[in-house]
């Protein structure tokens, strides 16, 4: 008799509970539904619907902003598929960063409902770029020229937000994107992978200024200005000077044969095991261009040599990188930026 009045409680208090929780369910879709009846600028849903399924007939990404403009397309090389740049000479594209765009664009979505009045499209950054507006056009065409993607981002402080060219109904939106106005952000733009602890001696012309020569005689002895000879140095600026071609960071990328003209300024690096990296500072378009090509020193190179010095010319020789103002100075800077003005 006992366990079977406990069994009857047992029972009489599951059902309340499942009657409690299926009220709290009520509750909470009726409280959505009033909320979203006395809200109406909330929104839901993917901004790019079925674009997971989408996504792999993917062939080409335009990107148009005020900063930048760029095409990527996916070629072929050999029997693999690789998206390249192809207004920056088909330079190869990174792959994490391809995957970030694609995902983002996947999982971007609405959130609120904005305006659809175009002259408050400035302010939310959505004005179409092609018109000189600040948005970002992101297309994305399949091998027919279809759009599977046609958006006009704006990137403010406040969030992200979205409209279609044709269309003036402004989102609000959330997601992640990678930085689309930077073309940098694309590419794999360290021109050479040279170890700090390679470099003996570096020659260096500046513009408009006289040249000298930074040198040591071992990886472990300190850099000096070895001409002209100075006897007092700032050494941690000496050593930035000659070891700044192992950490450049280019803005932009064109093939060699795009850009022309007299340099301006020369370094020249060797390496203990006797490579040579020339490089020339090109100004051209507003812009300083890089170019590097290496050498073996020796008449008669050994095949180390010659290997080292084909790799650098694998990867660099063929393109042009353009540097920051402030790169440029800092890889071929004036002999007084490396001299104390006063005492320490």
């Amino acid at each position: 008799m006992t366990n079977t009045l406990a069994e009857r409680r047992r029972g009489r208090a599951l059902t309340f509970g499942l009657i409690a929780a299926g009220l709290v369910v009520v509750a909470a879709v009726t409280t959505a539904i009033e909320m979203r009846s006395s809200r109406p600028d909330l929104a839901q849903g993917l901004v790019v619907p079925g674009l997971d399924e989408q996504i792999q007939g993917g062939q080409r990404i335009i990107i148009v902003s005020h900063d930048a403009t760029y095409r990527i397309e996916k070629a072929q090389r050999g029997e693999s598929a690789v998206w390249v740049m192809r207004d920056r000479g088909d330079y190869p594209v990174l792959p994490a960063r391809l995957a970030q765009l694609t995902e983002g664009l996947e999982q971007l979505r609405f959130t609120r409902r904005m305006t659809s009045d175009p002259s408050k499209h400035e302010r939310l950054g959505v004005t179409d770029p092609r018109e000189g507006g600040r948005g970002i056009l992101v297309q994305i065409e399949d091998a027919q020229g279809a759009l599977l993607v046609n958006l006009i981002l704006g990137v403010e402080p406040s969030g992200t937000y979205v409209r279609r060219p044709d269309d003036p109904q402004t989102w609000a939106t959330e997601g992640e994107l990678p930085p689309l106005r930077d073309v940098a952000s694309w590419l794999d733009l360290q021109p050479i992978e040279l170890s700090a602890d390679r470099i003996a001696r570096v020659e260096i012309m500046p513009a408009n200024s006289r040249a000298y020569i930074l040198a040591r005689d071992s990886a472990e002895q300190p850099w000096r200005i070895a001409s002209p000879s100075l006897a007092v140095l700032a050494q941690s600026t000496v050593a930035s000077a000659a070891e700044k071609i192992t950490d450049l960071s280019p803005v932009d990328v064109q093939p060699a044969p795009a850009i022309q003209g007299a340099p301006t300024a020369r370094v020249r690096v060797i390496t203990f095991d006797g490579v040579a990296i020339d490089s020339e500072l090109i100004p051209s378009e507003g812009r300083t261009w890089l170019k590097l090509v290496a050498r073996v020193v020796a008449a008669e190179a050994t095949p180390e040599q010659q290997a080292a010095a084909q790799a650098i010319n694998d990867r660099v020789s063929a393109w042009a990188y353009a540097l920051s103002d402030m790169e440029a100075e800092n890889l071929a800077p004036p002999l007084n930026n490396l001299i104390p003005s006063g005492p320490p």
